[in-house]
């Protein structure tokens, strides 16, 4: 009971302190994009999570296992005894046995599935928040591939500019005038034309992955700040509710426990 007790404690604080995340505004302009470290806390988190879930749920199935096992020797063992000795040596086993019987059922009553359920949504609500940070990782890798490649094609054309310009220079060649009315005649004649419009596409994409990958900041962020608010606070008012109803159900069983003699 003393163990529910604290934890009832613990539980109060902690629904007390999450409840303040709901206050909570993103104010930033321009977001930082996640990084390892973020990616990693989530996966931890999750992960820590998880390891919660499984204690919880494996922490009540041993409680009622062992008054369980402990019912069954009672109802094997006492009873039986009990029955054929004389009348004046029977109260306490029977009571002893009741007092069993009652905290049976008390933790039969228990409502764990729905503390249960609370920490295993909370799982799936982390696990939505590493998927979208992951996703926005994949288009940063994106908008860094694009970039490189626009980078290697510009210092291409670049090359190939001054290599061809050279040539015109050393053989005493004028450049094609490059006016206003001479353009369409610039572009028919210059070999790099082709280059310079593959250049203009992978601009344009850069530009485009970029302005996705803007947008993936702000979504995970959003994302990430609405999921935490909606989804702890319920994981910790359900335990709160619960280790109450626990430590209620004991302490009736434990106050019959104190007239056993």
């Amino acid at each position: 009971m003393y163990m529910w007790k604290s934890m009832h404690q613990y539980h109060e604080t902690q629904n007390s302190i999450v409840e303040q995340v709901r206050g909570l505004i993103n104010r930033s302009g321009k977001g930082e994009s996640t990084s390892e470290l973020h990616r990693q806390a989530t996966r931890d988190l999750e992960s820590a999570v998880s390891s919660w879930h499984s204690s919880f749920s494996s922490l009540i199935k041993f409680q009622r296992d062992f008054i369980h096992s402990v019912h069954a020797w009672f109802k094997l063992t006492l009873l039986p005894v009990c029955q054929e000795d004389a009348a004046n040596h029977h109260k306490e086993p029977l009571d002893a046995y009741a007092f069993c019987d009652e905290w049976k059922l008390a933790l039969d009553r228990i409502p764990d599935t729905v503390a249960s359920e609370a920490i295993k949504s909370f799982i799936n609500v982390v696990h939505v928040i590493s998927a979208k940070q992951a996703d926005e990782h994949k288009i940063k890798k994106r908008t860094e591939s694009a970039s490189k490649e626009l980078e290697k094609k510009a210092s291409s054309v670049r090359n190939l500019e001054r290599k061809y310009y050279q040539s015109y220079s050393m053989v005493g060649v004028g450049l094609p005038e490059s006016g206003p009315d001479n353009q369409h005649m610039l572009d028919a004649r210059d070999p790099l034309s082709d280059k310079k419009s593959e250049l203009a596409v992978c601009q344009r994409r850069v530009e485009e992955e970029m302005v996705k990958y803007s947008k993936a900041i702000e979504v995970t962020r959003a994302m990430t700040l609405n999921n935490l608010q909606t989804g702890l606070p319920g994981v910790f008012q359900s335990l709160t509710s619960f280790s109450a109803l626990f430590m209620e159900s004991l302490q009736t069983v434990c106050t019959r426990s104190y007239s056993i003699k």
